[in-house]
């Protein structure tokens, strides 16, 4: 019983290490790596080592005789096709679909696909498909796509798809698809731009931008602008923006550190700089000069929130200017048609002012507050921090 119990221990052990492998694999993994293995013919048996198939056991068959007991044939054994060894290549290079182990020289060309280990050279062009496990050269050329483990030099260049794991160069230009794990240089253009945990340059611009880690750069400009592990979810995050801005339909931050937000929708966990602008402008925490749009949002701000509506669900120090604020505790001053807050201190100006402990100045045509010098008060009112009985409470 104890044997089984350790055995058990054992292969379950063996089988989370296998996993952890395989995840650990998969996450730094794009599917740019090229394959070097040998091609296996459709159909070949998973688990055939070399090709051959083990003979059946018949140590528990019981003893027979006479022809049906005859051996039968062996099984068709599934075709296994051993690749051959990729060649290296010097100067130039051409031909319908091309598979090199290591390239040196200007240039290589595939009417098809081009499949090089390690290119060193001028440009690698291929109609279809340009694949490289390390590509060091000016350009990576291919119509449909480019794939490559590591790239370094000038651009990815392609109609389809770019793809680098690590890319240090000036680009990846397309119109469908740029993607890379680390990207360090000046552009992403494409319809949809990601980068999984880096980028250090100048622009993602595109329909969709999306860093997946931290951003330092220029800006991001698109219809939709994302930067975070998660959108719209921060637990665990500590990415940043680093950036003179967004500038979209749609932008999320997960930490901005830059200048301006500029959308249809701004949105930030914790912003820290400018302004945010949008319809709607909304952070868990802003910081910065103001948030401006239809409807400001926010838990905690520190400048001004300006708009129609703006609304600060725990704290506000600053000024709110609209047509109704909103804060449940206030610092500062609300200037708009109604100005509610469950804690003033400061100055409240508008056709209604409301606050549940005022410490500071209410200025309009109909003013309440619960602890003030009057609860409820025509054009003036006034609260200070005298104690829990004021003249005029009830």
């Amino acid at each position: 019983m104890r044997r089984a119990f350790l055995v058990s221990k054992v292969l379950s052990g063996v089988l989370l290490a296998a996993t952890a492998a395989r995840a650990g694999g998969a996450k730094d993994d794009i599917g740019t790596r090229p394959a070097g293995a040998a091609v296996v013919a459709e159909g070949a048996l998973a688990g055939d080592a070399g090709g051959q198939t083990p003979p059946p056991k018949l140590a528990d068959q019981p003893p027979c005789s006479g022809v049906e007991c005859a051996p039968a044939a062996p099984p068709p054994r599934d075709l296994v096709v051993a690749e051959e060894r990729p060649s290296n290549w010097y100067v130039l290079d051409a031909g319908l679909r091309t598979h090199r182990d290591t390239f040196i020289g200007l240039a290589s060309l595939a009417a098809a696909q081009s499949r090089t280990e390690r290119f060193y050279g001028v440009a690698s062009l291929a109609l279809i498909r340009n694949d490289a496990g390390s590509h060091f050269g000016l350009t990576q050329v291919g119509i449909g796509r480019n794939l490559s483990d590591e790239f370094g030099g000038l651009a990815q260049v392609s109609l389809g798809e770019n793809r680098a794991r690590y890319f240090y160069g000036l680009g990846q230009v397309t119109l469908g698809y740029n993607r890379s794990q680390e990207f360090v240089g000046a552009l992403q253009l494409a319809g949809y731009n990601r980068v999984d945990e880096s980028f250090g340059g100048a622009l993602q611009l595109g329909g969709y931008n999306r860093a997946g880690g931290d951003f330092v750069g220029l800006a991001q400009i698109g219809g939709f602008n994302a930067q975070g592990k998660e959108l719209f979810e921060s637990h665990g995050d500590d990415s940043t923006l680093w950036a003179i801005g967004q500038f979209g339909v749609v932008n999320y931050a997960n930490a901005f550190r830059g200048l301006v937000q500029v959308g249809g929708m701004s949105a930030a966990h914790d912003f820290s700089g400018g302004l945010q602008i949008g319809v709607v402008a909304g952070a868990e925490t802003f910081s910065g000069i103001a948030q401006i749009g239809a409807a400001t949002v926010s838990e905690r701000s520190y400048g001004g929130q300006i708009g129609l509506a703006n609304l600060a669900l725990e704290q506000h120090t600053g000024a709110q200017i609209g047509g109704g604020n909103y804060a449940e505790s206030m610092r500062g001053v609300q200037v708009g048609l109604a100005n509610i807050s469950d804690r003033a201190s400061g100055v409240q100006i508008g056709v209604f002012n409301h606050a549940k402990r005022l410490r500071g100045l209410q200025i309009g045509l109909l003013n309440h507050a619960e602890d003030g010098v009057l609860e409820w008060s025509p054009l003036v009112n006034m609260g200070f921090d005298e104690g829990p009985k004021q003249v005029g409470r009830r």
